[in-house]
């Protein structure tokens, strides 16, 4: 889920910076411009919640970021810290990613806006290229941080190894020492002697 989230999300920026106002799309009536409704307003709303959604999902299946370790996952070792350190660059680069498509859906919003003087032209700002695709492209970046970071949390402790101070495993696959003789059964013919 978190992998089509996030591709979906990723999906939507570019099909939004293909939408988006172009100063040919703006008006200016008086010292007013106009600008129209756009595609890319309500494709960068969905492809903020999409991203949003997508790292919750990924956080809670990783297990809050390692806060709340699910049964089974990574002990307290160099793998579960690369794994929180993951998690959190994958909140960063969402909340970057948020923040681009936020920018980009404000200046795609349908309105008006009062226009500044240049000389003898009016002038009106508009939202340059880019914005949506570099949403895009970090969407993609903090969902593969999210899948990568769910993998590390949950993944099953590394066996203790002789670095540790564990034993040698013997050739059965078996830790320690055999304490004991081993208990055979008597063969004989079921008579008690």
């Amino acid at each position: 889920m978190v992998d089509l989230f996030g591709l979906t999300s990723a999906v939507l920026g570019f099909i939004a910076e293909g939408k988006r106002i172009t100063p040919g799309d703006i008006h200016v009536s008086g010292n007013d411009c106009v600008y129209p409704a756009s595609p890319a307003h309500a494709l960068g709303i969905c492809a903020i919640l999409l991203l949003i959604v997508a790292q919750i999902i990924a956080s809670v299946a990783g297990g809050c970021c390692g806060c709340c370790r699910p049964g089974g996952g990574a002990s307290k070792s160099t793998r579960r810290v690369v794994g929180v350190v993951v998690s959190i660059l994958s909140w960063v680069m969402t909340g970057i990613a948020v923040r681009y498509y936020k920018q980009g859906v404000e200046w795609n919003t349908a309105g008006t806006r009062r226009a500044s003087l240049a000389g003898f032209y009016d002038e009106f700002s508009y939202l340059k290229g880019g914005v949506f695709v570099r949403a895009a492209v970090l969407s993609l970046v903090a969902t593969s941080l999210g899948i990568k970071s769910c993998f590390l949390l949950r993944a099953p402790p590394a066996t203790p190894g002789p670095e540790d101070g564990a034993e040698e495993p013997k050739p059965d696959g078996q830790y320690g020492a055999a304490v004991g003789l081993p208990q055979w059964q008597a063969q004989g013919n079921g008579r008690a002697p």
